[in-house]
């Protein structure tokens, strides 16, 4: 494990060098006042009735801005501490002496958000106000100790696990367990075993959470991070993901979290990722995201058209709604089989274009609202992918269709999404058999059952001519339709 050099160290012997330089006689000399606390200015989470210490600093933290993005609030300070059970006070350090001794009463919040938004673990905060009530640490252990000036919060969580997570585990928690501890530095955690993929992103988080959210309706509270980003070397609160940078294999994770703020995490190859083979039958892909009916609760599966050329393709119709279902935009991505182990994104129009995307890339930004037909195809097993994304939805086509041919469809239109179902109806004149096909193309066309559709079925028809609503509905997995006279 590394040792990060101690920054209150380094600054007392920069401050102790810039006085200790000779004088001209004409030049004033100055004193340095060797009485009270070696401590720099600050918060800190102090034993009641004894000196605060450099390792229980508060150090000033950023929360959670709009977008996910980390952004700097005043008067807010945090750390991730070893505490010995007993009672604490956070007191205030000005000029090397303590100026005030905050307390407060704690109690017990719950890990739920009713947002709907994951956050972490349980709890206790405190309204601290000067000459509070004692807070009472009931064992030893790593904490995070996090206070607002604004609000006047205190949060006291105890750091019960520390997880791996990202796209070598699809998004899951892997936990790790904690194999050193020191009250001067930090607490270290390991995993071992881990299979990761070159370029394959991830993070760390405490408590299997993201955040602890402190919101109000006044605008004056916070949301606090409880993850990790950025850099291996330097992990930052709420830092972007992580793209791994060593080559496919099984991976020690060693994480180390100091008390002076400082964290990092390094991986000790153990041995050899599983080979990667391309079956299709293994892609199950589906579209997913904010501006989906599902949000990011569920997929809207996509159809395999199957290999032509060496070319593997899937299509769909997909509607985007108005508005997003999160604080983060209208966005989406593409994964596979309901699971993030395997996901892609990118940068993609909506004008039929071909574009190059990445797996573990960026959340695409969604179009305007409407149905688009979106494929997405390898040529090369998987190495490389294409799609495409035009504003065309489904089309009903048939000699006893409203078109009255077998080569042209009409439009239909696209009624949104309401518990999940997306629907689509045309109104028209039938004389027959008719079919349902997707982008204006053979590629994906549905028929057979009306109660059950399937890609290529046979044709529909109606039992007498006349004019006809007829009905296309998905739920994210299956087609059915009923057509109704009017």
């Amino acid at each position: 494990m590394k040792n990060l050099t101690k920054l209150w160290s380094l600054a007392l012997l920069l401050t102790a060098a810039m006085f200790m330089v000779s004088c001209d006689e004409d030049e004033p000399t100055i004193d340095v006042d060797e009485d009270g606390l070696a401590l720099a200015d600050g918060y800190y989470f102090a034993v009641d009735g004894e000196d605060p210490t450099q390792n229980t600093r508060l150090q000033p933290e950023t929360v959670e801005g709009e977008g996910n993005v980390a952004v700097e609030r005043e008067g807010f300070f945090g750390n991730y501490v070893f505490l010995s059970a007993g009672a604490y006070n956070l007191v205030s350090v000005e000029s090397r002496e303590i100026t005030s001794t905050l307390g407060g009463a704690m109690t017990e919040v719950a890990g739920e958000d009713l947002t709907g938004d994951e956050v972490t673990s349980g709890y206790s905060l405190a309204i601290m106000e000067e000459g509070g009530d004692q807070i009472t640490i009931s064992n030893d252990g790593f904490f995070k100790i996090s206070y607002d000036e604004t609000t006047t919060e205190l949060i006291v969580m105890e750091v019960v696990n520390v997880s791996f997570i990202g796209a070598p585990s699809g998004w899951s928690d892997v936990n790790m367990d904690v194999v050193s501890s020191n009250p001067e530095d930090g607490f270290a955690f390991e995993v071992t075993d881990v299979e990761i993929r070159q370029n394959e992103n991830y993070k760390l988080r405490i408590n299997n959470g993201w955040k602890i959210i402190r919101s109000n309706e006044e605008g004056t509270g916070y949301i606090a991070f409880t993850n990790y980003g950025g850099a291996a070397d330097a992990l930052v609160p709420g830092g972007g993901d992580i793209p791994f940078s060593e080559e496919d294999g099984l991976y020690t994770i060693s994480v180390e979290l100091q008390n002076d703020g400082g964290a990092f995490v390094e991986f000790n190859k153990t041995g050899e990722a599983e080979e990667i083979t391309f079956d299709p039958a293994e892609y199950q892909f589906g579209v997913i995201g904010s501006a989906n009916a599902n949000g990011f609760d569920a997929d809207r599966n996509l159809h395999y058209t199957g290999e032509t050329d060496g070319v593997h393709k899937w299509v769909g119709v997909v509607y985007f709604g108005e508005n997003s279902v999160d604080d983060q935009g209208r966005r989406f991505k593409f994964r596979t089989n309901d699971d993030w182990a395997f996901n892609i994104g990118g940068t993609l129009p909506a004008d039929g274009s071909e574009a190059t995307l990445a797996v573990n890339g960026a959340d695409i930004e969604a179009p305007a609202a409407g149905a688009y037909y979106i494929t997405l195809s390898t040529a090369d097993e998987g190495d490389t992918w294409i799609s495409t994304m035009s504003a065309t939805g489904w089309g009903v086509i048939g000699e006893g269709s409203p078109s009255a041919s077998w080569d042209e469809d009409l439009d239909m239109t696209a009624e949104g999404f309401a518990e999940g179902v997306t629907t689509y109806t045309l109104t028209g004149d039938f004389s027959g058999e008719y079919k349902f096909r997707a982008g204006d193309s053979w590629d994906f066309n549905l028929g057979g059952d009306p109660t059950a559709l399937s890609a290529g079925g046979d044709n529909l028809s109606v039992d007498a001519d006349g004019t006809y609503t007829v009905t296309l509905t998905f739920d994210g997995e299956n087609y059915t339709s009923s057509i109704t006279a009017q």
